[in-house]
């Protein structure tokens, strides 16, 4: 009997110091006491770039939170995710912000990154006839439907007197697409984006009609789920610290932020390179500027029957935002 409860006595113990040890374990590699930020991002912009520098990582590490990266095709995707709970924080054009609020969304703005009016153009080739935004009357112009090219198509006719219903236009669903129809003479107008925009340039010679300089500001956006953005402010000031960093890097480093992009999109570094010296990175606060920016592309799609009610762009940011960090 006394040698049964010896047995069973030094069980309980070997137990117990194995329970302990694995607790230890958990403790020194972060585990039940970490916590996780979900962030999303797209090959080819500023997340993209913070990612692959690791910056936030350290950072965020001693704070006891570690970051898990999903990446998307696009921003629509990402923001169904972020909608859905798969992620907390990410990226997406201004286009796509405004779709996901149109679609009754929850997401909110976070903050927003510097405008690039340059990195988003109406080209013709080289040897045209077409040479001003009057002479795309009648024309096929090839957008994305609902991208920024579209909206840049739009507010140059208005702007010149004409509207979508005088040109001719062709969807194209992604970037390949659109430089084949364009290429092969099935369109004469191209509605385009950096990187690919430079890409275009790099290997076709063509002439820009129009950038957005002094109509469309072309920003991409910072989004949260609202429950994060209720409850974790910390977080995203760090977050936006961080990627302020590495937008300032990027702006003093475009060979090295050029060849980082280069292997993460399958495209030479000498175009993306060309992309990155046109524009200048940075995160700015979602002020009166950018919401009235995001308004008028709101207003613009509505215009055009892209979706079927109006929306109050306010509506979505948050109000009296404490995570931007000093200087922005």
């Amino acid at each position: 009997m006394k040698m049964k409860k010896s047995a069973l006595f030094i069980f309980l113990a070997l137990t117990l110091t194995l329970i302990l040890a694995a607790c230890g374990n958990k403790e020194e590699a972060g585990g039940e006491g970490t916590d996780t930020v979900k962030i999303g991002f797209q090959k080819g912009n500023t997340l993209n770039i913070l990612k692959a520098r690791g910056t936030l990582e350290e950072r965020l590490k001693e704070e006891n939170i570690s970051v898990e990266w999903s990446e998307f095709p696009i921003g629509t995707a990402l923001l169904e995710g972020l909608n859905t709970g798969r992620i907390d924080f990410g990226h997406a054009s201004d286009a796509n912000g405004v779709f996901s609020q149109a679609s009754g969304k929850p997401s909110v703005y976070i903050a927003s990154d510097t405008p690039y009016p340059e990195g988003v153009a109406l080209v013709v080739k080289e040897d045209s006839p077409i040479e001003s935004i009057e002479d795309l009357k009648g024309k096929k112009v090839a957008v994305t439907k609902g991208g920024n090219m579209h909206y840049l198509l739009d507010t140059a006719l208005e702007a010149n007197g004409l509207t979508i219903e005088d040109t001719e236009i062709v969807y194209y669903k992604d970037s390949a697409e659109g430089m084949t129809a364009f290429e092969s003479g099935a369109v004469d107008v191209l509605g385009t984006w950096d990187p690919f925009l430079a890409v275009l340039e790099s290997k076709t010679k063509t002439r820009t009609i129009t950038n957005g300089e002094n109509l469309t500001e072309n920003r991409t956006f910072y989004f949260a789920s609202q429950d994060y953005a209720d409850n974790h402010a910390d977080i995203l000031k760090i977050i936006l610290e961080e990627l302020e960093k590495s937008d300032q890097w990027a702006n003093e480093n475009s060979k090295e932020v050029a060849e980082i992009l280069s292997k993460e999109l399958k495209i030479d570094s000498a175009p993306l390179q060309t992309a990155i010296e046109r524009r200048t990175f940075g995160v700015l606060p979602i002020d009166e500027a950018a919401i009235k920016a995001q308004q008028d592309l709101a207003d613009s799609f509505f215009k055009l029957g892209l979706f079927p009610e109006e929306i109050e762009i306010k509506d979505a940011v948050k109000e009296s935002p404490d995570w931007y960090p000093e200087g922005i």
